[in-house]
């Protein structure tokens, strides 16, 4: 290679590749429309990672694309709530995340269909784009819809803004013995 300044030339078999590219017409590729050259590294832990491999099983769409699908979703969210917040329509429901979960029985492994609507304490507060509203629920006694045990469901869902899906903790301990 030789350096002319800022570009570099290479030669292969006697010809610099540059010459022959454009020789070629192939200098370089044309932008596209709405290119995605940004990419971002996301780590996830293992829970996160059975959560993103099961979504795109079930929806048969690639990783990357659940990440948009998702963003986009946010961001409409928010500017939902930049609106409101500008009180052009401050009558306007912009609805709640579902309380709806599935929760894993600790003894056998079948699902439970949860919903937390009805017995959660709720708490809101105030932050920058609007409220943030924590949903907050002990269920001391739930008993699993397949082998009848017992178990405690505890925990909180939270929303941010209102309308948007912030973050969730669920924990779900066994209260009966195993019938080992």
């Amino acid at each position: 290679m030789t350096n002319y300044g800022y570009q570099y030339i290479i030669y292969i078999i006697g010809y610099p590749l540059k010459s022959m590219l454009e020789a070629l017409d192939m200098a370089g590729r044309p932008p596209k429309d709405n290119s995605r050259d940004k990419q971002y590294r996301v780590r996830l832990n293992d829970s996160e990672d059975r959560i993103l491999q099961y979504v795109s099983t079930m929806t048969g769409k690639q990783k990357s694309e659940i990440f948009r699908n998702s963003l986009e979703d946010y961001y409409n969210k928010i500017r939902v709530q930049e609106v409101i917040q500008a009180d052009e329509y401050d009558d306007w429901d912009t609805g709640h995340i579902s309380l709806k979960r599935v929760i894993d029985c600790p003894y056998c492994g079948s699902a439970n269909k949860c919903d937390f609507e009805d017995e959660c304490e709720t708490s809101y507060d105030e932050r920058a784009m609007g409220e943030e509203i924590t949903y907050n629920f002990n269920w001391e006694s739930y008993e699993c819809c397949n082998c009848g045990k017992l178990m405690s469901i505890t925990g909180y869902i939270c929303e941010y803004p209102a309308g948007a899906y912030n973050y969730e903790d669920i924990n779900v301990e066994k209260i009966e013995e195993d019938d080992d």
